[in-house]
Order: C-alpha cells, then sequence, then structure tokens
C-alpha cells in the first residue's frame, strides 16, 4: 500500500515545475508599449459673442452681455449659449466655475430658460487672466 502511493506521488509530481523568477518573467517577444497619453482637449474654433477677464476683481459686464444676448435673441429666439470658464491653471477651476455661473445668472435673467444655457469649464496656460467667454451654440 505504501509503495503504491509513493508510486502515485512521484507520477502525479512529474508534469509539475519549480515557480521561479522564470515563471513570472514576461516572453522575450513581448515588447513595452508606449504609454497611453490624454489627448488634448481641442481648441474652440469658434468666436466668442462676449469675452469677460477677470484681471480685475469684479468686471462690469451686465450691459454688455444683456445687449450681446439680445442680439444673438433677434437673430434666432432658440438660441443656446455656452458659458465658458477658461482658467489658466487647473487649481483654479472651482473660481472659473463660481465666475461662469455668475455670468450663466445675468444670462437667465435676460429671460433665456434653463436648459439653452450650458457651463463648461477649460484650461489655457497661455492667458494672462482667467476669462469667462459666452459662445452661441
Amino acid at each position: 500500500m505504501r509503495l503504491a502511493t509513493l508510486l502515485l506521488a512521484v507520477l502525479t509530481f512529474t508534469g509539475c515545475t519549480l515557480v521561479d523568477r522564470r515563471t513570472f518573467a514576461p516572453a522575450p517577444e513581448a515588447q513595452a508599449k508606449p504609454p497611453v497619453t490624454a489627448p488634448a482637449a481641442p481648441e474652440d474654433k469658434r468666436t466668442a459673442l462676449v469675452t469677460i477677464e477677470f484681471s480685475v476683481p469684479a468686471p462690469s459686464y451686465e450691459e454688455l452681455l444683456r445687449a450681446a444676448v439680445r442680439a444673438a435673441q433677434s437673430r434666432d429666439p432658440y438660441v443656446h449659449f455656452d458659458v465658458v470658464a477658461v482658467v489658466q491653471n487647473t487649481a483654479d477651476a472651482e473660481t472659473g466655475v463660481q465666475r461662469a455661473t455668475g455670468v450663466m445668472r445675468s444670462i437667465l435673467r435676460s429671460g433665456v430658460p434653463n436648459d439653452r444655457v450650458h457651463l463648461l469649464l477649460r484650461s489655457d496656460p497661455t492667458l494672462a487672466a482667467d476669462q469667462v467667454r459666452v459662445y452661441v451654440r
């Protein structure tokens, strides 16, 4: 009985190999792949209806924005607006969103329905000062 058990054990382990560094080494034909980089956000090629530069703490833009919104609505009563906060540094994203939200509220006070105003955020390290741009869609 012992001999049969020993023989069975020997036959069972003959196909086994020892696990070592070679077991986990990559195959020689495997090549390292270059790291995948995220594509850069496409630059907006549209001309802004209004650009509000925040080089001063509280720029006066209400009257100009209201006139621009009315002019756009006179051409198309169902016009949509993209309000884009453009910040120099992504660390300033929260401030940019707050500023863009203020501009969006001004547009809404001009009588534009909520579903026609869209809020976006972009970064551009080449800017001299943060901006909020309003585009017609």
